[in-house]
């Protein structure tokens, strides 16, 4: 090891250097994005994962009371009445439809279009209900993940942090939510355009037959909220399902990393230098590439080990013997932690999949007919804004099946990382630690909708497929 003596020395001597000696607009951009890596490594753990979206959509949704915690019976009662207010308004809109279909029904087929316009409402009355219902396992939820989730990965030569999949997660949300909001507008606004430039009536989504002021305003008012309120709880039911998924996939990214790390991990803890490590296993960083979804693991020292951090720690060692059973006891503590991690993430995957389970069914069966019939409703008169409609539910449901494929294949890349994790430094005890965390993951972690059908994309096809057999049974009925 005696090559590398000048260079550790070097390091050693740098590493008490404050990162703001010089001007941080002085330093050319990749100084400036390592000096960013560092500061990322160095934040603390965020305390609510939550926070990833404006909790207001959440709100306006009714998934979620104004008050979290009622401090007194005024705001129980304001969240009793919003509750109310929400539900009013969307059984109102339901029941005027299912009254208009009953005096205006002549067959199935012609009133195809009243009944694709109760799908959504019904399933955003059964999913505000069902979120309602179950207030306490979402509140059981956010606790989970508030107190079991990592910020930081464990200390090793590659570290990582939750920060990017935060960040993901809450730009999607602010994302999802507002493209909902412009495809319910153009779907409520655009009839009321052509209304006012051709006079002629509105369409029949309106369900009453008023042209007079100031009815028809009224009317109006009232479709837009629910068509507003609709968006927001079919949107924010997308975002609830992807947030989660993506912050899953970013504790397993911390999972994978830890795990690669774990032979590091117990040398660090025994005082190794960590540029000796840096000096002598670069390579690391070619198994890691492509095998985080969202994070990025960056070769810098860490403060953290998991989300401890680390006071009066003096790495001193630049020689070292990694196949030395000295490491042994240090490799099975960092190996243990690990499994906890797992442990924390499998156990959170399966709560997640307890309550949103029966909400994906209905979500999977309520997109299967709704595209069959948008379909039927544009191939029979050709309108711009049933074919964005159709776009806008396809898109939907690949959402859903887009990251639930991405947890399935992160949870893979864990008994990727065990077998890079130089396990054959390790004596027999070590090894065997980590072949039951090897283990875990033989199996598929699946999101499934139902608890039956798996949520990846080749579900998506057969939902595309099945909608497409659905359409063709309805212009095969409709010829006869």
């Amino acid at each position: 090891m005696d090559h590398y003596t000048t260079s550790l020395q070097k390091a050693r001597n740098c590493r008490f250097i404050s990162l703001f000696e010089f001007p941080v607009k002085n330093l050319k951009f990749s100084q400036r994005k390592l000096i960013k890596a560092k500061l990322n490594m160095e934040k603390e753990k965020i305390q609510n994962y939550h926070d990833y979206a404006d909790i207001i959509p959440f709100k306006l949704s009714a998934f979620l009371p104004w008050y979290i915690k009622p401090r007194n019976e005024y705001e129980m009662i304001f969240n009793n009445v919003y509750l109310g207010f929400v539900l009013f308004i969307l059984i109102n809109l339901l029941v005027t439809l299912l009254v208009n279909l009953y005096v205006d029904w002549i067959d199935f087929m012609s009133c195809l279009n009243q009944i694709a316009d109760g799908l959504p409402l019904v399933v955003s009355i059964v999913v505000v209900v069902y979120f309602a219902y179950y207030e306490k396992e979402m509140a059981q939820l956010q606790s989970f993940m508030r107190d079991n989730f990592k910020y930081h990965s464990a200390r090793g030569i590659t570290n990582t942090t939750m920060l990017n999949s935060y960040k993901v997660a809450r730009n999607f949300a602010r994302f999802y939510t507002a493209c909902c909001l412009f495809s319910v507008t153009m779907y409520t606004f655009i009839p009321m355009i052509v209304h006012l430039w051709t006079k002629l009536p509105p369409q029949q989504w309106v369900y009453v037959e008023v042209t007079r002021f100031p009815y028809i305003q009224i009317i109006f008012l009232r479709q837009c909220l629910v068509q507003a309120l609709v968006g927001l709880i079919i949107g924010q039911l997308g975002v609830f399902f992807a947030t989660n998924s993506i912050l899953l996939c970013g504790q397993l990214d911390l999972v994978c990393c830890s795990v690669r790390n774990a032979r590091y991990t117990a040398l660090l803890q025994h005082g190794v230098l960590h540029a000796a490590l840096v000096a002598a296993y670069a390579d690391i960083r070619d198994d890691e590439r492509h095998n985080y979804t969202y994070n990025i693991a960056e070769m810098k020292d860490s403060v953290y080990h998991y989300d401890k951090k680390m006071v009066n720690f003096i790495d001193t060692k630049t020689e070292f013997d990694i196949y030395s059973r000295d490491f042994d006891q240090q490799t099975i503590e960092a190996i243990r932690e690990c499994a906890r991690l797992c442990q924390a993430v499998a156990k959170y995957k399966d709560m997640f999949e307890h309550f949103i389970s029966p909400v994906l069914a209905l979500r999977v069966i309520h997109v299967t007919l709704y595209l069959c019939m948008l379909m039927y409703s544009a191939s029979v008169k050709f309108d711009m804004v049933t074919v964005e409609y159709v776009a806008a539910v396809a898109f939907d449901i690949f959402i859903y099946c887009y990251y639930g494929n991405q947890i399935i294949i992160q949870a893979d890349r864990v008994s990727t990382a065990v077998y890079q994790s130089a396990w054959h430094t390790m004596g027999p005890s070590p090894r065997k630690y980590l072949l039951h965390i090897m283990l875990s993951y033989k199996r598929p972690a699946n999101l499934r909708a139902g608890r039956f059908l798996t949520m990846h994309l080749e579900t998506f096809v057969s939902i595309m497929r099945t909608s497409f057999s659905y359409y063709m049974l309805l212009v095969n009925v409709n010829d006869k």
